[in-house]
């Protein structure tokens, strides 16, 4: 018998060997994990190879493509048995969030499997991500997913900002965004962003007005922040334009331009209502608050206030008639489409549009302003990293323009004008907003606003105005407004 037992025993040792010998590494990719035989998942339990590959997930010594491969095989499992990873395993993983080295590939993948795992503490992450659903749909979906079940309160601000950005009322976020901002208030979302529409730290007052706008209806939008006790500034500017000018701002760049001309120039609320009263009684004017300046400049103006519409119009045209114009092109001019002719849109010109365009035709017209843009223009063609642009103002009875340099920051573009924050900020209280187009000494087929430039109107809420460089001795001028008229005001000297 004793030399039976070791005979045993190399036995078994070989037929271990053998088994041994059979078993592969452990998957670290989910292809492997699927061809995995039966010997293979006894050496290999299903615990052992998420630790692994969550090991390599960590491991800054492999490629990005590497390790997202091990989470992906995380994934799988987990989706298969869940409650197999622990909320020690997922803070780890979270420490890559964290870390500025992480590869954004493989950051965003963590960011991703998170999301999914419903992860609690990964508000700073995802605040910019809310807007991705053309760049990465499936991060988008995933983000919103996760709002309506996780929103933390710190979210709200950027949960509305996002909402304010859906086109759809009635689209497939609708529902999470509503969810989300519902689990952070505990309240009903329409009640939650009236409440924060009158708080004086909610820094997104612009988006929720519009979300309340695009849902509740204007007139029932009106009346609740009519009834309000006005708590910020905002709260206080709606209510008196409402009451002085009868206009309710319903976007954000109207409520941002409402507040700031309520803090600035309170003193100039009731000339102002004055005037655009009278408009509204004899040519059926309605008040928008991008005219605040040439009201507030022109009712306290007694040489130039008492001019009616048929003489504003019988000025404009005659002086238009001696000039010779020039004809945008669509095709290359931006992708634009529209008619220029003053006659021809005159009947849809507001007061406050034939007053821009009496005052800028007289501004263009002076001698000082013509040697000016000489100057402006040779220094716009000289440089070929930046347009040149500006406002005009109303000041001393006339229209004066002020240039503003470009965005210094911004990438180098010799065709597109980058205004400022400063620019931005003035223009909320000015006439309007220029544009040079000067990057060539002949510029004929860049005439007028491009299709960007009328797009930038609309969304900012702006009267424009284009100078086009023609030939070396002269230009031509454009006016246009928001909704997207366009009137040509014909060619003037260079001096």
């Amino acid at each position: 018998m004793r030399f039976i037992l070791p005979a045993v025993l190399a036995g078994a040792m070989f037929l271990v060997g053998c088994d041994e010998g059979q078993v592969g590494p452990a998957p670290i990719t989910v292809s492997e994990y699927q061809q995995m035989g039966r010997a293979d998942r006894t050496r290999w339990p299903d615990n052992r190879i998420v630790q692994m590959n969550l090991t390599r997930v960590s491991n800054a010594e492999l490629t990005s493509e590497q390790r997202s491969e091990s989470l992906k095989l995380v994934r799988l499992i987990s989706n298969e048995q869940p409650g197999i990873l622990s909320e020690a395993d997922l803070a780890d993983l979270a420490t890559l969030l964290r870390n500025s080295k992480t590869p954004k590939p493989l950051h965003r993948d963590v960011l991703l499997f998170l999301l999914k795992e419903n992860y609690p503490d990964l508000s700073t992450f995802i605040t910019g991500k809310m807007s991705d659903r053309q760049s990465d749909p499936e991060m988008h979906a995933a983000v919103m997913a996760y709002l309506g079940n996780n929103a933390p309160p710190q979210m709200l601000s950027g949960v509305v900002r996002s909402w304010a950005k859906e086109t759809e009322i009635t689209g497939p976020n609708e529902t999470n965004f509503r969810k989300a901002v519902e689990r952070i208030s505990e309240k009903p979302w329409d009640e939650t962003l009236l409440t924060e529409l009158n708080s004086p730290t909610f820094d997104a007052k612009g988006e929720a007005l519009q979300i309340l706008r695009a849902r509740l209806g204007l007139e029932a939008l009106r009346q609740k922040m009519l009834s309000m006790h006005a708590e910020t500034e905002e709260t206080q500017a709606v209510q008196a334009f409402a009451e002085q000018f009868d206009y309710f701002p319903t976007t954000r760049e109207e409520l941002i331009t409402t507040s700031l001309i309520y803090r600035a120039r309170r003193n100039m609320l009731p000339d102002a209502a004055r005037m655009s009263l009278d408009w509204t009684k004899s040519y059926g004017y309605g008040f928008d608050i991008r005219d605040f300046h040439l009201l507030s400049r022109l009712s306290r103006d007694p040489l130039r206030n008492n001019l009616k519409r048929t003489q504003i119009v019988l000025e404009i045209g005659q002086a238009l008639k001696t000039r010779k114009h020039v004809k945008h092109s669509p095709t290359v001019a931006g992708g634009a489409d529209y008619k220029e002719s003053f006659w021809l849109q005159v009947d849809h010109l507001t007061m406050a549009d034939l007053w821009n365009l009496y005052l800028i035709n007289e501004m263009l017209s002076r001698p000082r302003v013509q040697t000016s843009l000489r100057l402006m223009a040779d220094g716009d063609l000289a440089d070929n990293k930046s347009a040149w642009g500006g406002l005009v103002f109303y000041l001393n009875g006339q229209a004066e323009a002020t240039l503003y340099p470009p965005d210094a920051n911004a990438p180098p573009d010799d065709r597109v004008y980058q205004p400022t924050k400063r620019l931005i900020l003035d223009g909320r209280d000015s006439l309007c907003r220029f544009i040079g187009h000067f990057d060539q000494e002949n510029n004929v087929s860049r005439a007028g606003p491009t299709a960007e430039e009328l797009a930038d109107a609309n969304v900012y809420d702006y009267y424009g105005l284009t100078l086009t460089r023609v030939d070396k001795n002269s230009f031509c001028a454009h006016y246009y407004t928001p909704e997207g008229r366009v009137i040509s005001l014909g060619k003037f000297s260079l001096r």
